[in-house]
């Protein structure tokens, strides 16, 4: 991160010396002290750092070197000094700085807090569809299979590979589910990419038809371990997490 800022210079005041002497022409009634103050600029001005004279004759129109001050020339630029103050303007900035750090912060509390309690809300109503399963529940669950992940040049077999399931009956410990037919499975010779296609973006929206087939799965798994647990194991079959549920009526 780059922070561009700028090193400015603030003149406090000028005052005429015409009783001092300027030691580089050696005349009378020429000297000015000028009193002035450094700080930094950005979104503001902030950080004045300590305040530094310049002195100057308008007879022979030279500045007048700080090697060259004379000990009555920089005792009265010391009473001139301690009478110049440093205006809060110049921490101005730092009042910016302190306030968008604050709304940045408080923001971020703001919006953390209402995600920590829409995810608590959603995994409550998760909770209570899966103690209460009921007909017409969308499961969107991962089934243990393994499909093919395609890129450019070649395609590779990946776990963890979700589809939904419509609840049409429960009876006792069973929770009779039928299958989408967009399930995403495919082969060598006829991949399906579900990562590029968008299909489980909006589970709301899913408009899915679903086979005829009933598969049992355990409600015990279930309210335990949020598990999508076939009651009829099939070969290589895995229980897979539920991941979302959506209730019909809704």
């Amino acid at each position: 991160m780059i922070f561009i800022y700028q090193i400015r210079s603030l003149e406090h005041k000028t005052e005429a010396c015409p009783d001092l002497m300027c030691p580089m022409c050696s005349q009378q009634g020429g000297v000015h002290i000028t009193v002035r103050q450094r700080y930094v600029w950005w979104l503001g001005p902030m950080l004045p750092s300590g305040k530094y004279g310049i002195a100057w004759c308008e007879r022979c129109g030279d500045r007048i070197l700080g090697v060259k001050w004379s000990p009555e020339l920089t005792r009265r630029y010391k009473e001139i000094r301690s009478t110049t103050k440093t205006p809060l303007r110049l921490w101005r900035g730092m009042i910016v700085i302190f306030s968008l750090f604050a709304a940045i912060v408080l923001a971020a509390l703001f919006f953390g807090s209402r995600h920590q309690a829409k995810a608590a809300a959603d995994e409550k109503e998760k909770q209570e569809y899966i103690t209460n399963p009921a007909p017409g529940d969308i499961y969107r669950a991962n089934n243990g299979g393994r499909m093919y992940k395609i890129d450019e040049t070649s395609a590779t077999t990946v776990d963890n590979i979700y589809a939904l399931y419509k609840v049409v009956r429960v009876s006792g410990d069973s929770v009779f589910v039928v299958q989408g037919n967009a399930q995403r499975v495919g082969t060598a010779e006829n991949p399906v990419n579900p990562y590029i296609d968008g299909f489980w973006d909006e589970l709301e929206k899913e408009t899915t038809a679903f086979g005829s087939k009933e598969i049992a799965i355990s409600h015990a798994s279930m309210i335990k371990y949020g598990y999508f647990s076939r009651l009829i194991k099939e070969e290589g079959d895995t229980p897979g997490t539920i991941s979302s549920i959506v209730r019909s009526e809704k």
